[in-house]
């Protein structure tokens, strides 16, 4: 008892006696020239008892709440709010929330997890000032550039020893915290010619410097004016530096490399203050731990050296393929069996890209849709590579139909020009993937049969979920060599070498529902992807878009790097000032229900003192 009272002692949040007064929180705001901003949710101009009451502007919000670009626009929104609570979603004037919560109005809008203030951080010393406050202070931080994250981990920053207890469903903001917001870190420049900071190479390199405000899009834009690629995620409005940090997929990336094979340099505030450049030989055991070993875990990252291309021409396809009815459940699996199996091949041949497996409710039967491409590849290409699959489906008119569409592109820009943002804040939904290897899809029947048991069911009344169907997705994007750059100055888990896909189970769950129906959802998809887990035991999953409860979480995120990466840790953030939910070094601390943090230690302690069971403190 007497050891949690000290804890409480140290937990500055609102309404705590040791909460920086109005007087603390304006000198900030004047150290930083006015870069304070209240944390004010976006969609409280929805709820009549709030003081900035106004249902035109809650008009505006309805209308752009599925929309990331706009979450990311806001200093403290996020794309998925069920990290914040839900505390408070936009709702119509009847009380219905724009996500079918009948009861949110009765619920009101409160601050939940946001922020109480965010740091409009426009410099490298905005961040620094900002940790050092909180570290002073004792206050907790959150770090947002665009503000996605699936497994909520919009980093989330806890400064000296306090630390909690209980680690909750949904906790990637944090409650009472300063919010270091980087998305206004801009600046955008090609370097013909770089060379790393005291350290040497066989020859210059081509490369774009940008700031940690920079999402994919804007970065891709500003290259093709140089007729250069850089490897970017497939949402272009996804921010680089959360990314790259965690591993980095995207369309390119098969081709040319993740995005943390291509970071050349960086900057970086570390938990004391300190703005160091990182590279393979300055600071290079903290460069190392940022290129793959996650973000917001070592220091805050405001700047960034990646590595660019020559603009490809890039021939894309479009290859949809349904069952002909609902009788072919078995043909369906085995066809699934089949692709994966045939992968391989295709990856040989140049081709990479995103598809998905689903059933109802986005389907009415069984269906595949995949967008794939190759770069700087001979006319005929896709053909000749899909020449077999075709084969196969045409051979069985009477299961199959299949569509395909094949275009080219004479720039990479050009074809991927058009892609747009998937919709974000719609509901509540749970993530689970695993990296899968060529190796072990290649019994067509073994991915046949793990597939059919955790992927969606085309009976009604009996989804293969907890509240509707599974859907499966698959990203066939690995890299398979390490980067010619410094290849043993990376941290990225090795596992991404040998994947073939990186695959995910994700459910999704009707807003308003009570919390232990919604941990009901994690644990279903968790039970599920270990099916995943058991197809491919030797490799582990993707850091920024796995299971937010993922067992054995170190080796599954990080394999062999993950004592090293601690080492780290420990070397630059000795006191824990940098936490975020299943991040390297985060075992040290724990998150109550409540949102404050406590010492691992002495996680077993409740509010009146009394002793909780583990499994209660999820």
């Amino acid at each position: 008892m007497k050891i949690w009272k000290a804890c409480v002692s140290l937990a500055k949040t609102p309404g705590n006696e040791c909460w920086p007064t109005e007087t603390e929180w304006a000198s900030l705001n004047d150290t930083l020239s006015g870069a304070l901003i209240p944390g004010i949710p976006p969609a409280s101009v929805c709820y009549a008892n709030q003081p900035n009451y106004d249902e035109d502007a809650c008009t505006t919000v309805r209308s752009q709440w599925f929309n990331s670009t706009w979450h990311a626009e806001n200093p403290i929104s996020i794309d998925y709010p069920i990290w914040t609570n839900n505390s408070c979603n936009p709702i119509f004037p009847n009380g219905t929330s724009i996500t079918g919560d009948v009861n949110a109005g009765k619920k009101g809008c409160t601050i939940g997890r946001y922020p109480v203030y965010a740091v409009k951080a426009t410099c490298a010393e905005h961040v620094a000032e900002a940790l050092r406050w909180a570290g002073k202070k004792n206050i907790r931080a959150v770090v947002k550039s665009t503000g996605h994250s699936y497994p909520g981990r919009c980093v989330q920053v806890q400064v000296a020893p306090l630390v909690d207890d209980r680690l909750t469903s949904h906790r990637s903001v944090g409650y009472g915290s300063l919010s270091i917001w980087t998305h206004h870190l801009r600046g955008i420049e090609y370097l013909p010619s770089f060379e790393p900071t005291s350290c040497p190479v066989d020859e210059p390199l081509t490369a774009v410097r940008a700031a940690a405000g920079t999402t994919g899009i804007e970065a891709q834009t500003a290259m093709a004016k140089h007729n250069s690629i850089l490897v970017t995620g497939a949402n272009p409005d996804v921010g680089l530096v959360g990314w790259l940090t965690g591993g980095g997929h995207g369309p390119l990336s098969s081709t040319y490399g993740m995005g943390a094979d291509n970071l050349l340099e960086a900057t970086v505030v570390t938990p004391s203050g300190d703005i160091l450049v990182a590279n393979p030989c300055q600071n290079s055991d903290l460069f190392f731990a940022i290129r793959g070993g996650g973000g917001g875990t070592y220091g805050v990252v405001t700047e960034v050296v990646v590595r660019t291309y020559p603009d490809p021409k890039t021939t894309k396809i479009l290859f949809e393929l349904s069952t002909t009815g609902s009788n072919v459940t078995n043909e369906y699996w085995d066809l699934m069996g089949f692709l994966h199996a045939d992968m391989q091949r295709l990856k040989e041949g140049g081709l990479s890209g995103y598809y998905f497996m689903a059933g109802p409710p986005l389907w009415p039967i069984y269906a595949f849709y995949g967008l794939f491409t190759v770069y700087d590849k001979p006319n005929g290409t896709v053909e000749k590579l899909f020449a077999p699959i075709v084969e196969k489906l045409e051979s069985r008119p009477d299961l199959f139909q299949y569509t395909s569409n094949i275009t080219q592109a004479n720039t990479f820009l050009e074809a991927y020009g058009t892609v747009t943002n998937e919709q974000v804040a719609s509901g509540g939904s749970a993530f689970g993937s695993w990296l899968l290897s060529s190796k072990r899809l290649q019994d067509a029947n073994v991915t046949a049969k793990v597939f059919s048991e955790i992927g969606p069911s085309l009976n009604a009344s009996a989804p293969n979920g907890m509240f509707g169907n599974t859907q499966l997705l698959g990203h066939m994007i690995a890299s398979p060599h390490t980067p010619s750059y410094y290849p043993s100055t990376i941290s990225m888990n090795p596992a991404w070498r040998t994947a073939l896909t990186h695959f995910i189970a994700v459910q999704s769950w009707p807003d308003g529902i009570a919390q232990p129906a919604i941990d009901s959802v994690y644990s279903d998809v968790t039970a599920k992807v270990q099916n995943l887990r058991d197809l491919s035991p030797e490799t582990g999953a993707y850091f920024n878009e796995a299971d937010s409860y993922e067992p054995e979480w170190q080796h599954a995120f990080f394999g062999e790097h993950y004592e090293k990466l601690k080492e780290v840790k420990t070397k630059y953030d000795p006191e824990n000032v940098l936490w975020c939910r299943r991040c390297v070094g985060s075992e040290a601390l724990v998150e109550r229900i409540d949102g404050r943090l406590c010492a691992a230690g002495k996680a077993g302690v409740d509010d009146d003192g009394t002793w909780v069971r583990r499994s209660e403190l999820r």
